[in-house]
């Protein structure tokens, strides 16, 4: 498959893991959906070891009640994606203001440095052939997502740049203990007799 930065690219099949180690949305939002405005871009990653797997990805034009709808389907088709990354721009804090007390593991992102650098971040994963995409044929938007890819930073678009940045590097640092919620002593508390969750 050929880009329109001249590159080809070259299409192995791959057997995807059973399990994967972890699995993450990230999210890339947008104020409105106008034709002229930017797109609303979400994926699912999957890793293994050293390997990402774009698992799923959706991007459009969408509106507040739009951006919500879609966090919300991505959330029941991939359920063991427990950590959901929202750059905290655009409509991302009042998504996640709207969604926190129903879909769990919603977390802000504010993105340090430029977009250069986070795509010069993480592009050793890329070189070194440990990220992988679906097949076109089984996934129409990865044409799209290629393109965009291959021509920034003078693409039009950077929304799928974003995500992925924002996933590979969330996936690159994750921490490797999850620090456990604690009960903390609260003498005033209702809620679970004089002990309450504290966060």
């Amino acid at each position: 498959m050929k880009l329109a930065d001249g590159n080809a690219v070259q299409i192995k099949p791959v057997d995807l893991p059973d399990e994967f180690d972890e699995v993450i949305q990230s999210w890339d939002m947008a104020f409105k959906d106008l034709k002229d405005s930017d797109y609303v871009a979400g994926g699912v990653w999957g890793s293994k070891g050293a390997n990402r797997y774009l698992l799923d990805q959706r991007r459009e034009r969408l509106d507040f009640p739009g951006t919500v709808a879609a966090v919300e389907l991505m959330s029941e088709r991939y359920p063991k994606a427990r950590v959901k990354l929202v750059e905290d721009k655009a409509n991302g804090p009042a998504v996640i203001a709207t969604l926190r007390n129903k879909i769990g593991g919603l977390i802000a992102v504010n993105p340090e440095g430029g977009k250069i650098a986070r795509a010069n971040a993480v592009s050793p994963l890329v070189e070194s052939r440990n990220v992988f995409l679906p097949h076109p044929a089984i996934a129409v938007w990865v044409e799209a997502y290629l393109e965009e890819l291959a021509t920034f930073p003078a693409s039009r678009n950077d929304d799928q740049v974003d995500q992925t940045t924002q996933a590979l590097l969330r996936i690159r640092t994750r921490p490797r203990q999850v620090p456990q919620p604690t009960y903390v002593y609260d003498p005033y508390s209702r809620c679970h007799g004089e002990y309450a969750w504290m966060s």
